[in-house]
Parts: structure tokens; C-alpha cells; sequence
């Protein structure tokens, strides 16, 4: 009997987890599309250093479709790096979410990429820490971590500023960007 009370409990928090998730999912298709992508400029090498062209990936959201980076052309782009046995990551969340929250109208999306093991626990962390906006993209640790080394990530958290060309403005901690860094790019 008591394994069926861990197997209801466990069965319960995904269904819930999923619940939060294709809610997050579903604001994200709500929210308008970024604009036409502004013509990009000539010359400018793809990195992953401030002032370089941000490297183009795809992994798969919540709900195993595909996300793009260049479908975000036209809006400023916050890429958070996190885990969710990274303390410090939940430190990170509601500024987060607070920059997203304010800056949401002006286009800004917050796209956090997972670099756990195994999709239940950044699953669990996204409901308990409150990434209901932001658009949440889980793969294969192999995978995600090499889309970390793309953009130079050693340690998380780590977030990325991308403008609307998709130039990078600022890599560093998430508790390092002010209104004064961010601001200009939106």
C-alpha cells in the first residue's frame, strides 16, 4: 500500500509539473511574435563574446518541440543557464523573473536552458521556483551542455544578453544586469 501512495504522489506531482509547464508554454504562443527581424549587419562574426553574433541553436521545450534561437530575431533575448541543484540558480530566479515581468511589453523573452541529468528535476525546480514565463527548453545533458560551451558557459548560473539582432550585449550573472545594462537593447 505504501508503494502505491509513492507511485500516486510521484504520478501527481508530473501531472501538475506538466499542468505549470504547458501553462508557461501556452503564454509564450499568447504572447505576440517578435518583429520582422531587423536587416542583420554585414561583417559581424558569430561568437561568444560581447559584440559578436550569437551562435544558433535548437533544443526541445517542455514539451518536445523544437525552439530556434533565430525565431527570436526582433526581440532582445535574455539565455539563462541554470540547473536545479544549482543553489545560487534559485537565488537568480526572481530577478528573473522580475526583469521578464517588466520588460515583457517591450519584447524582452527569457529563454532558460536546463542543464540537468534528468528532465524530473528541472521540471520539479521550474514549478517550485516560479519559470512559469519564461520559455524552458530541456535536453540530453550532452546536448544542453553543448549549447553552454557554444556560448563560452563554465559555471552557472549564467545569463546572456542577446539585442534584436541578436548581437551579444552582456554574458555574465544574472545579479550583474541592471535596467542599466538591459535598458539600450530593448
Amino acid at each position: 500500500m505504501p508503494v502505491m501512495r509513492t507511485w500516486a504522489f510521484w504520478i501527481g506531482l508530473a501531472v501538475g509539473a506538466l499542468a505549470v509547464l504547458a501553462g508557461a508554454t501556452a503564454a509564450h504562443a499568447a504572447e505576440p511574435p517578435c518583429p520582422a527581424s531587423p536587416v542583420l549587419l554585414a561583417g559581424i562574426e558569430v561568437g561568444n563574446r560581447v559584440g559578436q553574433r550569437a551562435p544558433d541553436f535548437s533544443l526541445p521545450d517542455f514539451s518536445g518541440n523544437p525552439v530556434d534561437l533565430s525565431s527570436f530575431r526582433g526581440c532582445p533575448v535574455l539565455l539563462d543557464f541554470w540547473a536545479s541543484w544549482c543553489k545560487p540558480c534559485q537565488v537568480s530566479v526572481p530577478l528573473l523573473e522580475s526583469l521578464r515581468q517588466r520588460y515583457a511589453p517591450r519584447g524582452l523573452k527569457v529563454i532558460a536552458v536546463s542543464l540537468d541529468y534528468r528532465k524530473e528535476d528541472a521540471t520539479r525546480f521550474l514549478e517550485a521556483y516560479g519559470y512559469r514565463g519564461f520559455i524552458a527548453l530541456w535536453a540530453p545533458f550532452t546536448e544542453a551542455r553543448a549549447v553552454a560551451y557554444l556560448f563560452g558557459i563554465q559555471a552557472i548560473p549564467r545569463t546572456v544578453l542577446l539585442d534584436r539582432q541578436g548581437i551579444i550585449r552582456f554574458i555574465g550573472h544574472p545579479q550583474d544586469l541592471t535596467d542599466d545594462l538591459l535598458s539600450p537593447w530593448l
